[in-house]
């Protein structure tokens, strides 16, 4: 078996733990779906009370709305659950496992990162269906079905920033506050439940600087026919270059963060 193998064998496995693991609370998936419908039915009503240039109708709004709260289950799961599941690693002991394996730290806090971002687009797929059948969310096809890749896409975008907070999380222990902090920044500037269009000037400028609003746009253009600021392939060539350039970067930082933790002693302390 080839090195890449056993690499992809042990992250499927722990895959398949957090997986099991998850479904072992039957209860949390209900909940889970029910908190999604209420807060479905909270935007559904207050749609009704937009009234916007920007907005022709309350359906235009709920639409627009539905989307960031779409993305928004993306960027809870990439900055705030995925080093959440490390920090559980640590406070139970067992991510020391992962430490001595031949697998290594770095690849483990990688693949804890998998399962949360694959229940956050399958829930999100979820959460449109839904939408859709019950509210009457007025899906855009064919385009709709480019919105799978794009956001895979706009995962691996958003993916340095979790890493960076896992490898606080490695060194201070107590980095989750700063996900939360980035969660609602990003909500704010990225338009996820208004235009970017109503900030003030002096963060507007936010709005152009990270990955997050030209996900946004570009997912709203493909599944709710959203106009787009810019053309389609700049928002692809951005959310690539976000990747592509701060993936590796962000992987040396966790990487030195491990070797810091050794160097103290405090890797697998809580």
């Amino acid at each position: 078996m080839s090195l890449a193998s056993r690499y992809a064998s042990a992250a499927l496995g722990i895959l398949r733990r957090d997986a099991a693991v998850f479904v072992s609370y039957r209860l949390r998936i209900v909940g889970q779906v029910a908190s999604t419908l209420f807060t479905m039915l909270i935007f559904y009503y207050v749609s009704k009370l937009v009234r916007a240039d920007m907005f022709p109708s309350p359906e235009d709004y709920f639409a627009f709305a539905i989307v960031g709260l779409v993305i928004f289950g993306v960027l809870t799961s990439t900055l705030s659950a995925a080093p959440g599941s490390l920090r559980q690693e640590l406070v139970a002991g067992t991510f020391e496992r992962l430490v001595v394996s031949p697998f290594g730290a770095v690849a483990g806090v990688l693949s804890l990162m998998i399962f949360p971002f694959a229940y956050a687009v399958v829930n999100g797929i979820v959460s449109l269906l839904l939408a859709t059948l019950l509210f009457s969310l007025p899906l855009e096809w064919p385009s709709a079905a480019l919105a799978l890749p794009v956001a895979l896409l706009g995962v691996l975008a958003f993916l340095p920033f979790g890493i960076l907070i896992a490898a606080g999380v490695v060194v201070l222990k107590q980095a989750m506050a700063a996900g939360t902090f980035l969660v609602a920044g990003f909500s704010l500037v990225a338009g996820l439940y208004f235009p970017v269009a109503l900030l003030p000037g002096w963060i507007e400028w936010a709005s152009a600087v990270q990955p997050f609003t030209p996900a946004v746009e570009l997912l709203r253009h493909l599944l709710v026919g959203a106009p787009l600021q810019s053309s389609a392939w700049q928002a692809v060539a951005t959310l690539a270059v976000f990747a592509g350039v701060l993936i590796p970067l962000a992987v040396w930082l966790l990487d030195k963060a491990v070797d810091v933790g050794r160097r103290r002693g405090t890797i697998i302390e809580y």
